[in-house]
């Protein structure tokens, strides 16, 4: 599955470098009558990581936070999770299911349950970098997932 197209938004000229990536909470209330709110906020989906891709040589002032902010060109983050191991395999388009666990202190807390990536979420499977050491045993591979929406 190719990558999907880029999206323009603005972020912060601090912000605006190539590989850069953020999680998308949504807009504030007072953003919504905003003339940049269309290109800056509209299009991304909140809770979903995004990566810039290309910088645009254009800036605007937000006159919500007086910050000055750089058109730029990102997509949807590839997020690094775990899966069932028998899941793991690249390319495979999967439902996406956080995994359950008892252990509130595990080390692989924030990987078997990521920012970015929702239950059943259909998503690509990028990359399938090794295993994960569960302490409860469960069979898991870490991945490179794409969330991967209906068309």
């Amino acid at each position: 599955m190719p990558q999907k197209r880029s999206l323009i938004t603005l972020v912060s000229v601090k912000q605006a470098k190539e590989g850069f990536t953020f999680l998308h909470n949504g807009p504030a209330p007072k953003c919504e009558g905003c003339r940049y709110f269309h290109v800056c906020v509209q299009n991304l989906v909140p809770g979903r990581i995004y990566r810039v891709v290309g910088l645009r040589d254009k800036t605007v002032q937000c006159e919500l936070t007086e910050t000055d902010m750089m058109v730029v060109e990102v997509v949807e983050s590839e997020i690094e999770t775990a899966i069932q191991s028998k899941q793991a395999i690249e390319g495979a388009l999967i439902s996406f299911q956080k995994q359950e666990c008892r252990m509130g202190d595990c080390e692989n807390l924030e990987l078997c349950s990521p920012k970015g990536l929702f239950d059943r979420d259909r998503c690509e499977i990028v990359k399938v970098t090794g295993s994960v050491q569960c302490p409860q045993g469960l069979p898991l591979a870490r991945v490179l997932l794409r969330w991967a929406p209906a068309s």
